[in-house]
């Protein structure tokens, strides 16, 4: 069977029309639930079966998850088509500002120093750099409503919300000058600090990468070169300056091929621009356009009453579709309901729950099983919101819920400081403001607060860490003494070890809240130049007091979604899908809510178009997509609910006109009446979860954690703890672009030690150590990591020049699927050429900022196990991905100039991907033991917060012996750490 065939059997008939199509540009108009990533892995399985080279496939992905969602649909689409699927390691398959700023790091080795900044992280950097910037003028600049000067975290959240605007917009900070001097004046200042400081966020970095294109920046137009096709995942949400990368890309490129669904766009409030996908063909009048209209998820009558909503409410403001749904399988229930009262619709949403719990649920393949609480949602459109009694709109439901005890995951949002552990770990910190505190207020917090959270917690432990942090923290300050710095994190370590969290027997649940507070002080080490006193250390407790607790999401750090009922709003439920869903809180003035027209600060006159396209504000096309999208998240049972009155509410809302918009015979408001026909209730069958399509961890990293300790993996990676941040953080990286931007700059002739001295000065940077304020007379540890690069650089140009002899030195990604997961990396790759740039030899070279000694392969420093390992799936990376067989691979230990030779031949490479697929199966069962050792939990980031034992694993499989060297060119087998280096002797 050939590939045309293979494909077409794979895929519906509608999808392989959309798959094969010829033409240059396709829009692939995707209903809910129609298979759209198969489509897309499709259309690229098709193009490489056909000829096209891995590198030249570009395919953009809204989220990260998706993309690895859509590498693993690639590899299987691939396979079915009778290619390797090692292939998929040549493309580019995720998010677009990740791939913007693999072409920064492309076109500037310099950009790869830069510390990318979220949401959360850019609002910590403006309040760090609150003087500097001159933020306070704009607080004058912009009263509110009522003519009030603004208050401090406000003008934070509207200068950050600006900055975005006029990057997405491509907006230059002289043209907002020209219409609020203050403003711009602002924005040009922010960007000046960021550029200085190395740091860049997501709208800034695809910003650079479109005006690198426009002028033809030569490092951008390389980076395009192997361009042929371009695909773009969730087209309905592109806003204009991904647009405009997309288009650039495309005037590179021999196709474009975008698949959406304008129904479902629903981040319009932030930007995107729906007018992209509505007007596609008007751009490309040779466009071809593919339906896909098979709903694959939900019942006729779901799919038919959603169709007909969204007809009715947009009308010509949508693409015209009518969808069907492909089975209409039993059994099945839509109720559309409205209640007296918010209790008695939350009552009715935990019993119908309660009902449904363990009954029969035939899957689409024909097996049964039970539902279990992952198979439910309780959907809102907002849920932090406050009621008029003062409790959130999710209130009711988790406790309906609770009352029954029937776990949830609260996936809402702002939450956090909400649940006990992390409210009394941030009373905690607070106690640390204003003064040392004294016994008395220790105890008192201990007794309220700490103990109840943390039933093992030690008062005697717990004082000592006050009376230690509190003189830390309220040192003295004056002329000629020392300043501090002090870490956060560490406080946060210390303090649940002296709270005994080792011991007492958290669920992952309460492990993540805690893990949470962890990266929300990662984020402020991260921006921080340093904590260093009484003052930032008030700014520390007023971003947690004011900002995180609404900013920080627990369910981001869990690999795989709880067995639980998941309560969330519609936003945070796209993509995903239940047999049962409940939409909840539908009354007018919910759902649907007012409309919010524009009201930030960037001039209307410069964004007038968007908010004609309808971006940047909330009308009623807006939030009817956004009903659609909840109501097509349900496979089976649909329940649509409202109340007439709502908590500490005095007046009966109307009833929701989205609910009296469904309309199919097969919907049931009588569902309330006694005299009714009684509710489905399908019969009993043992709970089974439906298998979890959470994608694995993928990178190298998180993968060499677990094999070290897969405890230590869970608290980081499961659970999300970070480690301290060390002083000299980002003194290796500083090393590692400067010799990326050394083979950027001489490619056939080594540099002389001077020209790679002034280059490694010149990137030298480190965000956490300041610069003396007399460098020449009186260098301090900024001045004197900044020689130690510059030696280290220099020695590596004097005793390897022929490294820049016809050769080449690059940096490029990898991705090799193995069962269960796809691993990601960046191969250090070392190129031979001929005088006609042809590759005749490709060497694997992992620099590493390290000092090996005199005998480097017996240094207890260097974990060979690691290293090795590393570069053997580097060595696979480049030769099943890129082509290139790397017949030798090295690690080359930059401080003492040390280039030692690893084993990177067929059965050391084998052994090396069998270690990988080993911890991804273990990962993949929830394997966790912890495996300590006397030295391996001595140098662990977490050893503060394990209890350091040894535990056995589930199974008694073990991985083969890794491959290392010996010093001598050749060969030692050592099992991983998690076996090798285990017990107290060790």
């Amino acid at each position: 069977m050939d590939a045309e065939q293979a494909l077409g059997g794979w895929l519906t008939p509608e999808q392989y029309a959309a798959a094969v199509a010829p033409e240059d540009e396709v829009l692939a108009l995707a209903g809910a639930g129609s298979g759209k990533s198969r489509t897309l892995a499709g259309r690229v399985a098709h193009k490489i079966a056909n000829g096209a080279s891995p590198e030249s496939v570009v395919a953009f992905t809204f989220t990260e998850k998706a993309g690895e969602q859509i590498k693993t649909r690639v590899a299987q689409a691939l396979t079915v088509c009778g290619v390797d699927p090692l292939l998929v390691g040549g493309m580019y398959i995720g998010t677009i500002h990740a791939w913007c700023r693999r072409v920064l790091g492309d076109m500037d080795a310099r950009y790869r120093q830069f510390d990318v900044l979220d949401e959360m992280q850019f609002r910590v950097y403006l309040i760090s750099r609150y003087p500097k910037l001159n933020i306070n003028p704009l607080r004058d600049a912009h009263p509110t409503a009522k003519g009030n000067r603004r208050g401090y975290f406000e003008t934070l959240k509207e200068l950050s919300r600006a900055w975005h605007m006029m990057n997405d917009e491509l907006l230059d900070p002289a043209q907002v000058a020209a219409e609020d001097p203050a403003l711009g004046e602002a924005l040009e200042r922010l960007r000046d600090h960021m550029e200085q400081d190395n740091f860049i966020d997501f709208s800034l970095m695809q910003r650079l990468v479109v005006e690198a294109l426009e002028v033809k920046e030569p490092g951008a137009v390389q980076a395009l070169a192997p361009l042929r096709h371009v695909l773009v995942d969730e087209y309905q949400d592109v806003n204009v300056v991904q647009e405009r990368l997309i288009g650039l890309m495309h005037q590179n490129s021999e196709t474009l091929f975008v698949v959406g669904d304008d129904d479902q766009a629903i981040y319009g409030w932030r930007g995107a621009d729906v007018t992209n996908i509505l007007e596609f063909n008007r751009r490309y009048p040779k466009a071809a356009v593919h339906k896909l209209l098979t709903n694959f998820r939900s019942t006729s009558a779901i799919v038919e009453a959603a169709g007909d909503f969204a007809a009715q409410e947009l009308g010509p403001a949508r693409l015209p579709k009518q969808l069907h749904a492909a089975a209409n399988h039993d059994p099945r229930e839509f109720a559309v309901l409205n209640f007296p009262m918010r209790a008695l619709e939350a009552e009715f949403v935990a019993e119908r729950i309660d009902e449904l719990l363990g009954t029969a649920y035939t899957e689409s393949d024909g097996t049964v099983r039970g539902l279990t609480p992952a198979d439910f949602a309780i959907l809102m459109r907002s849920t932090g919101q406050p009621e008029s009694d003062g409790t959130k709109r999710h209130t009711a439901y988790i406790q309906a819920l609770g009352l029954r005890s029937i776990p949830y995951d609260l996936n809402a949002g702002g939450q956090l400081f909400d649940r006990a552990q992390p409210a009394a770990v941030r009373s905690a910190f607070e106690l640390l403001r204003d003064a040392m505190p004294d016994r008395t207020q220790v105890e008192d917090l201990f007794n309220s607060e700490l103990k109840k959270a943390f039933p093992q917690a030690v008062l005697s432990r717990v004082i000592r860490v006050f009376a230690d942090w509190g003189r830390r923290i309220h040192a003295p300050i004056a002329p000629g003494l020392p300043r501090q710095r002090l870490f956060p994190q560490q406080l946060l370590h210390d303090l649940l070890e002296a709270l005994d969290v080792a011991n007492s027997g958290f669920d992952d649940g309460v492990m993540a809240d805690l893990g949470t507070f962890s990266r929300i002080l990662q984020d402020i080490e991260t921006v921080y130049l340093s904590i260093d006193g009484k003052s930032r250390f008030s700014e520390l407790l007023n971003f947690l007091q004011n900002v995180a607790g609404d900013g920080y999401e627990t369910d981001s750090q869990m690999m795989a979604r709880p067995d639980a009922v998941t309560v969330s709003t519609v936003h945070k439920a796209k993509g995903l899908e239940f047999p049962v869903v409940f939409v909840v809180d539908v009354e007018n003035g919910r759902f649907p809510g007012r409309r919010r027209g524009y009201d930030g600060w960037i001039p209307e006159t410069l964004i007038q178009q968007a908010i004609d396209n309808g971006s940047y504000q909330t009308g009623p096309h807006d939030q009817a997509r956004l009903f659609y999208t909840a109501i097509t998240r349900a496979e089976r049972f649909l329940y649509v609910t409202g109340s007439a009155l709502l908590p500490g509410g005095k007046r009966l809302t109307k009833v929701s006109t989205y609910a009296v918009r469904l309309n199919h015979p097969e919907i049931r408001r009588d569902l309330l009446d006694p005299t009714a026909p009684p509710r489905v209730v399908p019969p009993a069958e043992a709970q089974r979860r439906r298998g979890d399509e959470s994608v694995l961890p993928t990178t190298y990293s998180q993968i060499h954690t677990f094999m070290r300790c897969p405890h230590a993996y869970k608290l980081s990676v499961v659970n999300g703890f970070s480690p301290p941040i060390p002083e000299l953080f980002g003194f290796g990286r500083a090393v590692h672009a400067a010799v990326g931007k050394l083979h950027q700059e001489y490619k056939d002739k080594a540099p002389t030690s001077g020209e790679a001295r002034a280059i490694a000065e010149n990137m030298f940077h480190l965000k956490h150590v300041a610069p003396s304020s007399d460098p020449v007379d009186r260098p301090g540890a900024y001045e004197r990591a900044k020689q130690k690069s510059s030696d280290i650089v220099s020695s590596y140009v004097d005793k390897y020049g022929t490294d820049f002899e016809l050769k080449r030195q690059v940096e490029l990604p990898f991705e090799i699927p193995v069962a269960g997961a796809v691993i990601s990396g960046a191969i250090d790759l070392l190129l031979s050429v001929d005088d006609s740039d042809k590759i005749h030899d490709a060497k694997v070279i992992d620099f590493k900022t390290m000092a090996g000694g005199p005998e480097p392969t017996n240094n207890p420093d260097l974990n060979w196990e690691d290293l090795s390992l590393q570069v053997q799936l580097y060595g696979r990376g480049a030769e099943q991905v890129h082509g290139m067989n790397a017949r030798t691979g090295a690690v080359h230990l930059l401080k003492d100039g040390q280039r030692v030779q690893v084993p990177v031949d067929a059965d050391a490479v084998e052994a090396a991907v069998a270690n990988v697929e080993w911890a991804v199966s273990r990962i993949t069962g929830g394997d966790f033991p912890q495996r300590g050792s006397r030295t391996k939990c001595g140098a662990c980031d977490f050893t503060q917060i394990c209890s350091k034992k040894l535990e056995s694993f589930k199974t008694q499989e073990e991985p083969p012996d890794l491959h290392l060297p010996d010093g001598t060119g050749g060969k030692r087998f050592l099992k991983v750490s998690a076996f090798s280096n285990t017990g107290p002797n060790k």
